[in-house]
């Protein structure tokens, strides 16, 4: 009786002590916010090119059904592994997200050439 009570007490206190939720007992993930962060990067690119007119609507719209796959892609690996990335698939979609910020330029680049040289 007299081990058994210390151990019970602590388990209760332990399990008031907790979060109630997941997110909030890990919410240092390198991994995640490091792809979400380029993600976010991403979006207010485009949203920005198209407030300057550097995007068209179409074009915009192209882009950002890239990053919607970038963003299945982290939901699919997140759920694999409990909420965290591995570093192959961090690699993976940093690759996504590259190939994405190349378009952006690309294409902000080649509106702003035609809108320059095509008057």
């Amino acid at each position: 009786m007299k081990t058994i009570l210390p151990i019970a007490i602590a388990a209760v206190l332990g399990t008031v002590a907790l979060p109630s939720n997941a997110s909030a007992a890990w919410p240092f993930r390198p991994r995640v916010n490091e792809v979400n962060g380029r993600l976010n990067n991403e979006q207010r690119r485009i949203n920005n090119g198209v407030a300057t007119g550097r995007l068209s609507a179409a074009q915009a719209s192209r882009l950002e059904r890239g990053e919607q796959h970038i963003q299945r892609q982290e939901s699919r690996d997140l759920a694999r592994h409990g909420g965290h990335l591995t570093g192959r698939e961090q690699m993976r979609l940093n690759r996504e997200e590259n190939h994405l910020s190349r378009g952006i330029n690309r294409t902000e680049h080649h509106n702003i050439f035609h809108r320059w040289f095509h008057r």
